[in-house]
């Protein structure tokens, strides 16, 4: 009977060995509270097993079976208590399985905020490199459009000044017809007056020819006389006043086709009346080319009291050709400017 006993308790607590067993996790993390009831458990098997060796023929004996039941009710205390530490046990087990997989879970959840965070800053940056990419492109358009634009407007100007250029061409040609058409016309009006101051120099020329032949007749023949030839141009009467300028400003009058040539009302400033294209051709054919000079001789003019005072500052240092058609002009508006 006790025999039958120790081998049912040694086979529970078997059982209970091989179910913590069985509970021992497959990773190898086994608490040492764990270890510690194993091993209890093993060596209450092994007492079982010392006494189930030590029965004898006289196993029946109530002694010994009454030692055997307080065995089995130890060894059950024992059994129930190590079953609810290994209840315990599981329970802190699984408690801290759970805290370490909500610890996982968190850092499962902060790895996949870091994820995200990483995801969309590298979105926001391939954003930035996109819109930059943009930005240069659109920049470099605006350039070639705005260096397109720059080479149209060159080319507008480039026209527009070919073409200011050719108008005024065209006008410069225009007026140097229109000066020439003038010039011609002036031509002919300077010619008409040229042979006009011709004519009258021939006539005062012949009238003192006689004075002179009758002036020589009177003096004494034993006196020797020296005849001088006569000046032969109205410049050289001008320099010598012989005969009187105004004598040979009358003799001009006397001319039909003077009125047509010079207005009828005289000239109050001479260097406003002067054309700008006579003024240019007064100072290259008259004057050299020398403006100043030009514009002091119109100086000098002004500030004469008449024609007469005018003429001799005029042919005091010049020999202009009588009949040239500019010298003609010139003087003509010299005698318009003293014209009473």
């Amino acid at each position: 009977m006790q025999t039958k006993n120790l081998i049912k308790i040694f086979k529970a607590e078997a059982t209970v060995l091989v179910s913590m067993i069985e509970s021992l996790p497959d990773n190898g993390d086994i608490q040492s509270f764990a270890i510690e009831m194993l091993q209890g458990k093993i060596r209450d098997l092994n007492n079982i097993a010392v006494h189930l060796s030590s029965v004898g023929a006289d196993a029946d004996n109530a002694a010994s079976e009454e030692e055997a039941r307080k065995l089995a009710e130890e060894t059950a205390r024992k059994a129930a208590e190590e079953e609810e530490a290994r209840r315990i046990a599981e329970i802190e087990a699984a408690r801290k399985a759970t805290e370490e997989l909500e610890a996982a879970r968190k850092a499962m959840l902060e790895m996949q905020e870091n994820a995200r965070k990483q995801a969309e800053a590298e979105a926001a940056a391939r954003k930035a490199a996109a819109d930059e990419e943009a930005r240069r492109i659109a920049e470099a358009e605006a350039a070639k459009r705005a260096a397109e634009l720059e080479k149209v407007r060159q080319i507008a100007i480039e026209e527009a000044a070919n073409k200011a250029a050719a108008e005024e061409n065209a006008r410069k040609a225009a007026e140097a017809e229109a000066a020439r058409k003038a010039a011609e016309e002036e031509a002919k009006k300077a010619k008409s007056l040229a042979d006009m101051f011709a004519d009258n120099t021939a006539d005062v020329e012949q009238t003192y020819n006689a004075e002179d032949e009758q002036q020589t007749v009177e003096q004494p023949a034993t006196e020797s006389v020296k005849t001088e030839s006569k000046p032969s141009t109205l410049a050289d009467r001008f320099q010598q006043n012989t005969p009187s300028v105004n004598d040979v400003l009358a003799g001009l009058e006397k001319k039909a086709n003077l009125a047509s040539r010079f207005n009828s009302r005289p000239i109050t400033n001479l260097r406003k009346a002067i054309k700008i294209n006579d003024r240019i051709r007064f100072i290259n054919e008259l004057f050299n080319h020398d403006s100043q000079q030009y514009e002091l001789t119109i100086d000098d003019i002004e500030n004469s009291e008449n024609i007469t005072e005018a003429l001799d500052k005029l042919f005091s240092n010049r020999n202009w050709d009588q009949e040239d058609e500019t010298t003609v002009d010139f003087l003509g508006l010299v005698y318009q400017r003293f014209k009473s």
